[in-house]
């Protein structure tokens, strides 16, 4: 996945260099990713599509073979050929799919992004890397504004220098492992130090007296706060005292109240996501025949829980520190997501206007029976 990220990287740096705005490059590499992707997404939303019509007949086979699963496997398979339909041609473009936009979303998140994109605006958006959360300090000016809970991670990339005075980047393998900090529990406001594991370095412990330094960017996991840390070899351990201011003690409501208002652009962002989150989701299900009373799977399906389950993700982002330039990709992934399976079904309507659609016919199972 990371060299994904690292093509995401590329492709977003690239396209800045043409823009001067990375919020627009977010937007124009997104919907370029999504035009690319136009057919594989055409066709899982068809299928989809061709799914629903198709559920009328599909649960008349099931009840009609219930106490026969044998003969039920068969009559699907032969249902499935003589309609020209393939269960499983809607999952293959969702996995080629997943790893890039996992990889662009990872890229927006990573803390080498974060940091080209501290004082960048975009339309409403006054930092792409700030998140909803009100405990975050100013980044960048070398001081955590922290609670004493708080843990610390790092980019996956070191700047060491060798004794020589070479520089030289070290790939680490998990970013959550390196940085040791001390005291523990930290007590906010007082300086504490940062210590880098050799050992999550990749490096032995003969390179104690090779390696002079080392520079990495910090990132606080609760607040995403980023700071960029030089570390110092001292008797053979690189580390180094960092300043740390104290953290609002409001209580949570206290808190998640005055992060949504100081931090009104990235709310307006989360808001508009849930607004077309939940549009793409009645889109989605607004074919699907009414389930019946017998099938209790498919009413739980249709519940109004499972329709608006997007929508409780929406919700979660007031919680979870997302930056605001990933806010951008997933407004723009799911309004392409929208236009697409508008344009899709309005094509497909066209071509099957004055035909008849397997949902429309009336499957008598009595009499299959007889």
């Amino acid at each position: 996945m990371n060299i994904i990220n690292q093509a995401m990287l590329y492709l977003l740096n690239l396209i800045h260099d043409l823009v001067h705005n990375y919020g627009l490059a977010i937007v124009l590499l997104t919907v370029a990713i999504r035009i690319a992707l136009w057919p594989l997404n055409s066709a899982q939303t068809r299928s989809m599509r061709k799914m629903q019509e198709l559920q009328p007949k599909l649960k008349a086979l099931q009840e009609k073979y219930k106490d026969n699963p044998q003969k039920m496997q068969e009559a699907m398979m032969k249902f499935y050929s003589e309609n020209s339909f393939n269960p499983m041609a809607g999952c293959l473009p969702m996995l080629v799919q997943l790893p890039i936009f996992i990889g662009l979303y990872g890229a927006l998140s990573s803390p080498h992004f974060l940091v080209e994109t501290v004082n960048e605006r975009f339309l409403f958006l006054t930092n792409l890397s700030k998140t909803l959360h009100s405990n975050a300090g100013q980044a960048l000016d070398g001081v955590f504004n922290i609670q004493k809970d708080d843990t610390f991670s790092t980019d996956k990339n070191v700047t060491l220098t060798m004794s020589g005075g070479k520089t030289v980047e070290q790939e680490i393998g998990d970013p959550n492992k390196l940085i040791q900090i001390f005291p523990k529990p930290m007590m906010p406001g007082e300086p504490v130090t940062m210590t880098l594991d050799f050992k999550e370095l990749g490096l032995s412990d003969d390179y104690r007296n090779l390696v002079q330094g080392a520079e990495v960017l910090v990132i606080n996991n609760k607040s995403h706060e980023l700071e960029r840390i030089h570390f110092e070899n001292k008797n053979g351990k690189l580390s180094q005292e960092v300043k740390t201011t104290a953290a609002s003690s409001q209580s949570f409501i206290e808190e998640f109240v005055q992060g949504m208002s100081r931090n009104w652009d990235v709310t307006l962002m989360i808001v508009v996501y849930g607004l077309l989150t939940l549009l793409y989701q009645q889109v989605m299900t607004a074919r699907q025949p009414k389930a019946s009373k017998d099938d209790p799977a498919a009413q739980a399906m249709q519940s109004p829980a499972m329709k608006f389950m997007p929508l409780m993700f929406a919700v979660m982002l007031l919680f979870i520190p997302i930056p605001a330039g990933a806010l951008i990709y997933l407004v723009v992934t799911t309004a392409m997501m929208l236009i697409q399976t508008l344009w899709v079904n309005f094509n497909e309507d066209r071509k099957s206007d004055g035909k008849s659609k397997p949902s429309d016919q009336i499957v008598d199972i009595k009499a299959d029976r007889a």
